[in-house]
């Protein structure tokens, strides 16, 4: 519920969430840049621990505990098996 409540505010732009600022999908890369640079300044002793997979299969995990099907939990996370 917490996704689709967040999901309902992003203004839509085709099938993809998360865009650069010229309105073209973020490569996977340089997401995991932004994490290693925000990682670096968290105070937690394991940040540097937190990388993308964590977020896939978190993402995961909450797509299929929403009842999403196999294909939408696919679609979402960019995963060709699950």
């Amino acid at each position: 519920d917490r996704l689709k409540d967040h999901l309902a505010t992003v203004e839509k732009n085709g099938l993809t969430v998360v865009m650069d600022k010229n309105r073209r999908p973020v490569h996977q890369h340089a997401i995991a840049d932004e994490m290693r640079k925000v990682n670096s300044e968290m105070q937690h002793p394991d940040a540097l621990n937190y990388v993308m997979d964590g977020l896939r299969k978190n993402a995961t995990i909450e797509l299929y505990q929403s009842e999403c099907d196999e294909e939408m939990v696919k679609a979402v996370t960019g995963r060709s098996g699950v």
